[in-house]
């Protein structure tokens, strides 16, 4: 029985797969192909999809150099969805029904994959999302309301994000009078809404609640009201770009209280338009690109190399699609076929530990009613501190190197 090892950021990984006498390791036969969607030009997402191409990039390389999968090297196919519902849609059914694809890893934006999952789920072939983050995506298609879903995500889901969030605002700094702002996307509204909910749990009732467009410039009104209202902090729920201007609108009207929002403060754009007022902004995230860790720094470092670039625009985003891709080849490995039905069997009965990952070593990612990779436990607090993100805790520095696992 042949024995497949994959190395990949200072790990090995050995599996004993048993192959079909009609396709042997070096046989030459057709790639596999994976698509790969995102904003990669889409206003206020490009961060996540420049990282999502790119974090597939590094996963490609790795798994070619290996032989691919069952004696097939992969292909990716990229399509851009412009951060635009329509387009989304219009991309999805292209990946399907034109590039025939096997599988799709990627999305950024809520209000996109919300409309595009629907082809992958018509059309039986498997979809992990890595990372959009709204709790109705993969919830639309779970049981009962349907028996076999093929959408499943590898991101830390706006079900998790607000009680890790509200863990670090009112548990640990203690701050109570919290105003809420969000943008009118359905990721904003989402957000908000999970938000409220965690707070009732807690029974905290936040002292302003402000919503804006995607695009706006100016959120001197909605701040004002927060200002007046005797706000301790600022909790965000929008977009990176968005997010930049809210920072800047505090210092303009000088509310002198922390910033805190979802994992989209953890990217290049919000650091680069916030400057000097994003420092101290915390968020959940899944991975941090300044780890001290060898797994980390190794892809890292190819990530840099594959992409010529100096730094990632959206960390999260990149090795959530690189680690979801390590799952998809394992599974297709398992089912020792490109059929949709069995890759979807495979992704929710894993026989293999995927070891060879970056944010996690994953067991059992997904089962037949869970669909999330990411649990609570996998995010952990990160604080933008001279224009990087790094650990708001150095309990959570400290224990970088102990795999947090599902």
């Amino acid at each position: 029985m042949p024995r497949i090892s994959l190395r990949t950021a200072g790990l090995l990984l050995t599996l004993s797969v048993a192959l079909p006498l009609s396709c042997p390791l070096q046989a030459e036969e057709a790639p596999i192909r994976i698509g790969i969607i995102g904003p990669f030009t889409g206003k206020s997402s490009s961060d996540m999809g420049e990282s999502i191409r790119g974090g597939a990039k590094v996963f490609l390389q790795d798994i070619n150099q290996i032989g691919g999968v069952m004696g097939r090297h992969i292909e990716l196919v990229e399509r851009d969805d412009l951060a635009k519902p329509e387009t989304g849609l219009a991309m999805a059914k292209e990946l399907v029904e034109k590039e025939k694809v096997v599988a799709v890893v990627g999305f950024a934006n809520t209000g996109v994959v919300l409309q595009a999952a629907k082809v992958f789920q018509e059309s039986k072939r498997p979809l992990i999302i890595s990372a959009a983050t709204g709790a109705a995506v993969t919830k639309q298609f779970m049981p009962p309301a349907v028996p076999d879903s093929y959408v499943f995500r590898l991101a830390g889901s706006d079900n998790l994000q607000p009680a890790v969030i509200l863990n670090d605002v009112i548990d640990k700094r203690k701050l109570t009078q919290i105003a809420i702002l969000h943008d009118d996307s359905p990721y904003g509204q989402f957000g908000k809404e999970n938000l409220l909910a965690e707070l009732k749990q807690r029974k905290v009732t936040p002292v302003a609640v402000e919503s804006f467009k995607v695009g706006d410039q100016d959120m001197t009104a909605q701040l004002t009201k927060a200002k007046q209202a005797g706000a301790q902090i600022v909790i965000l729920y929008c977009l990176s770009s968005e997010a930049a201007m809210v920072a800047n609108g505090m210092n303009k009207i000088r509310l002198n209280v922390p910033l805190a929002g979802s994992w989209t403060l953890s990217q290049r754009s919000f650091v680069e338009l916030a400057a000097n007022n994003a420092e101290g902004a915390r968020m959940p995230v899944t991975f941090i690109e300044n780890d001290a860790n060898n797994r980390s720094n190794e892809f890292v470092l190819n990530y840099f190399r594959l992409n010529n670039v100096k730094s990632i625009p959206s960390a999260v985003a990149a090795a959530q699609t690189y680690d979801a891709l390590r799952i998809l080849t394992l599974a297709l490995m398992q089912a020792n076929t490109t059929d949709g039905d069995k890759i979807k069997a495979a992704l929710e009965d894993m026989k293999y530990d995927a070891t060879s990952t970056i944010i996690s070593r994953y067991k059992k990612p997904f089962s037949k009613n869970d669909h999330e990779a990411v649990a609570r436990n996998m995010l952990f607090i990160g604080e933008i501190r001279r224009g990087k993100v790094t650990y708001a805790y150095k309990e959570d520095a400290n224990s970088s190197l102990i795999v947090r696992t599902k």
